[in-house]
């Protein structure tokens, strides 16, 4: 009987679908732990990814456009997306980069993963020049030798490295000079042999290409303006620090590219001044070389008072204008932030000019701030305090400088103005005399038109300034970067919830498919569904929840146990089916069944009801009753049926009155030939004499088909199903034997059904079939019950 077929159950079936649930809930419980499990692992082993984030808000400050009514050329108006761009661009990334220490990374490798120990390392490297390039992004460990010994070990041409020297102390030879620091010796001495520490040269391109794929920009608000600057990695503090050098690079990037842009249009400005105003000298030579060579009476003669005072009026506007430009220089030179060797080179150029009491003081304090910064930077970092005081020390004077600068400035545009307003009166004065007038008109006109566009120009310069010192970038930070030490991946309840959710899904799964594939038969109603319309079904037998090695007359020893009331029920049964019955089988489709049993105790109560019973065992291939009943199998069926013994030599008499039984005998190796042996129906003949009951138990027939004849010839064919046990296709062997072999009826009895009630008896044996010939290997022979309850199948015990 091939028994292997997948049966898919396609309807709702609640019976099988709570038997299910309750069978297997424990599945999609134990699934969920397994996940959770497999979550915590992965938490545990995977490196946390932190994010900073910041907000910048562009913005421009154009006051001048308010009085001038022009607006700055360097304006930004809808130029959001070129700002993003630029936040996101390798130029900006690698001078963010600059403002970082990382020319050097540490790492920290453990069992499982490695740490970048940035800012928090129990050691720190300090480069000092670093001759060969190939070892860049390698790896360079660092191993304590003891409390102030250390060796750096790395590959270089295919061969291991070593050098070894003391902490904070140099360490050089042909590829670098280095300075290995660590603040607590001991500490990094520990950390060293729980660890691997290890350093890496950075080059700033592979560097920058690593980390920018990190970082995120996306404008917010085009109205507001408003951009967020975004990083991950693996370090919160260097998320914040990189997110903040960003920022920082464009500020100041922004501020400088709006500067050299104003100082462009500035000098190409002066340039054409410088142009127009070598052509107004010319005119200006020109018309006085006219008048000379023309001997004009009124500006040589009658006007050379009025030359005269001109001429000193044009020496002093020079003076002034001399003392003027050399101011000038001085402001443009601090304007850029100055540092300390610039200060120092104005000092002299101060010399002799009528400023140099106002201004040189001052440049001298200025020089020794910068000069004192200078030298705490080579002891402290630029957050320090007292660089701060510095600092502020530095912008007071530099505001106080320029200041007088623009005062002394504002005084000598007011004296330029005044003497070119008296040289002009002069130069007017003398222009008017009558001779040759028309000549030196057209000059005194070529010389005007120099001076019309020499002034417009001016005029340009003078509102361009005007409008980019009303104009301000007043770019801001909305939202500082923090450091966020709440990883953004893995998030600990999204990979807990996808972890329970997928245990659930795989959990329910397997319970969806142990229902849709159930195969086993646990309740008469199953019976009543699957089995023909000509099969009776009998009742059922309780499970007998002691594990018993072999079936056993358990009635004789609780005859008012559940076990022996149901019994009597059967048997009453069989007096409607066939009152006057003598002769029963019992077969099943496979072992372990229990039809020995029910065989066994379905006599005892026959015989406890007054009739002389016999038992006959026929499983001749492997017999079971001797076992049960505790007697030998010397002499039996098989000796009957051959002649080899009488039928007074092979019956034994049990302790249940009434109740005999003949064992199977030694196994033959014809076991079918001799069931089907016209002897063997004479010894049924006699035994009915005898006997009232001549129970039969036969073979499983799902098996084998030695007891057919036997179900077919007897007056009560009995067929047994195991609760729990039997398999749904078996009732196909059932409706062949209706179909097949002619069967007119046939009786089913449900064996170890599970009751609520604590009788302590129901069935629960079971036992293996097959003698080694292959035809039992059938796909559903089980273990005995006390083999089969293993370690897990006592904590996951059904109820």
């Amino acid at each position: 009987m091939n028994n292997k077929g997948l049966i898919i159950n396609k309807s709702y079936d609640p019976l099988i679908l709570r038997t299910v649930l309750r069978r297997y809930w424990w599945w999609a419980a134990l699934l969920v732990l397994t996940f959770a499990a497999c979550a915590w692992v992965y938490l545990r082993y995977t490196k946390p990814t932190y994010e900073s984030s910041m907000v910048l808000q562009l913005g421009d400050q154009d006051n001048a456009k308010d009085v001038l009514n022009i607006e700055n050329i360097n304006s930004r108006e809808n130029d959001m997306s070129g700002v993003v761009e630029l936040l996101r661009s390798e130029l900006l990334f690698e001078k963010a980069l600059n403002k970082l220490n990382l020319s050097v990374s540490l790492f920290s490798r453990g069992e499982i993963l490695t740490e970048e120990k940035y800012l928090s390392s129990s050691f720190n490297i300090q480069p000092y020049e670093l001759s060969d390039s190939s070892i860049i992004n390698q790896e360079v460990a660092v191993v304590s030798k003891g409390r102030n010994k250390v060796e750096l070990s790395y590959m270089k041409g295919g061969e291991k490295q070593r050098v070894e020297g003391m902490l904070n102390e140099h360490i050089q030879n042909s590829d670098f000079d280095i300075v290995v620091k660590a603040a607590d010796p001991d500490n990094f001495h520990k950390v060293s042999k729980e660890n691997d520490l290890f350093f890496i040269f950075n080059g700033r391109e592979q560097l920058s290409n690593r980390l920018i794929k990190d970082l995120s920009v996306a404008a917010i608000d085009p109205n507001a303006k408003t951009i967020s600057i975004s990083f991950r990695g693996h370090n919160a503090t260097l998320c914040r620090d990189i997110v903040q050098a960003v920022s920082e690079s464009f500020i100041e990037y922004d501020e400088e590219q709006k500067r050299q842009s104003s100082e462009n249009i500035i000098s190409f400005i002066d340039a054409q001044l410088d142009s127009l105003s070598s052509e107004v000298r010319i005119a200006k030579d020109s018309l006085i070389e006219y008048q000379r060579r023309s001997q004009l009476s009124d500006p040589e003669n009658v006007g050379v008072s009025i030359n005269e005072n001109a001429n000193k009026l044009q020496d002093q506007l020079f003076e002034l204008e001399e003392e003027y430009n050399g101011l000038l220089n001085v402001k443009r030179k601090l304007s850029k932030s100055p540092n300390r060797l610039e200060v120092y080179k104005l000092l002299p150029e101060l010399l002799g000019r009528s400023y140099e009491a106002s201004l040189a003081g001052h440049l001298r304090e200025l020089h020794e701030f910068l000069e004192r910064k200078e030298d705490l930077l080579f002891e402290v970092t630029e957050n320090n305090s007292e660089i701060e005081i510095i600092n502020q020390r530095i912008t007071s004077k530099l505001n106080i400088i320029q200041r007088s600068i623009a005062a002394i400035e504002e005084r000598f545009s007011r004296n330029i103005s005044a003497l070119r307003a008296k040289i002009g009166v002069l130069e007017g004065e003398a222009f008017e005399l009558p001779e040759k007038k028309m000549e030196f008109n057209r000059l005194k006109n070529i010389q005007e038109l120099n001076e019309k566009y020499f002034t417009l120009l001016t005029e340009k310069k003078v509102l361009y300034e005007i409008s980019d010192a009303g104009y301000a970038s007043t770019n801001r930070v909305l939202s500082k970067a923090k450091i966020n030490l709440a990883p953004v991946a893995p998030s600990r309840n999204f990979v807990y919830s996808a972890f329970t959710f997928f245990g659930l899904f795989v959990g329910f799964g397997l319970i969806l498919f142990r229902y849709l594939t159930f195969n086993e038969i646990n309740t008469v109603e199953d019976l009543e569904q699957i089995l023909p319309s000509q099969a009776s079904i009998l009742g059922g037998v309780p499970l007998f929840k002691q594990a018993l090695e072999y079936s056993q007359l358990v009635v004789a020893d609780a005859p008012k146990s559940i076990m022996a009331e149901s019994m009597r029920k059967i048997r009453t049964n069989l007096n409607y089916i066939h009152p006057n019955y003598q002769t029963i089988a019992i077969s099943s489709s496979i072992s372990g069944e229990g039809k020995t049993f029910v065989a066994l105790n379905l006599g005892g109560i026959i015989a406890m009801s007054g009739k002389r019973t016999v038992l006959l065992d026929l499983d001749l291939r492997k017999p079971k009753v001797h076992l049960g009943l505790d007697v030998d199998n010397r002499v039996g069926m098989s000796s009957l049926i051959v002649n080899q013994a009488t039928l007074e030599e092979c019956i034994h008499k049990s302790k249940v009155e009434n109740l005999d039984f003949i064992t199977a005998g030694p196994i033959p190796p014809n076991p079918s030939e001799l069931l089907l042996s016209k002897r063997f129906q004479e010894i049924v003949a006699e035994l009915k004499e005898s006997y009232d009951v001549v129970i039969i138990d036969n073979p499983p027939v799902g098996l084998v088909s030695d007891g057919i004849k036997n179900l077919t010839d007897s007056d009560i064919p009995i067929y047994v199903f195991k609760s729990h046990y039997s398999k749904r296709v078996f009732a196909n062997r059932v409706k062949e034997l209706f179909t097949m072999q002619q069967l007119k009826s046939l009786n089913v009895i449900l064996n170890g059904v599970k009751s609520n009630r604590s009788s302590g008896y129901g069935y629960g044996y079971g036992y293996g079939y097959g003698y080694g010939y292959g035809y039992y290997d059938n796909g559903y022979t089980e273990e005995p019950e006390a083999k089969r309850n293993k370690w897990y199948q006592r904590i996951f015990k059904r109820k």
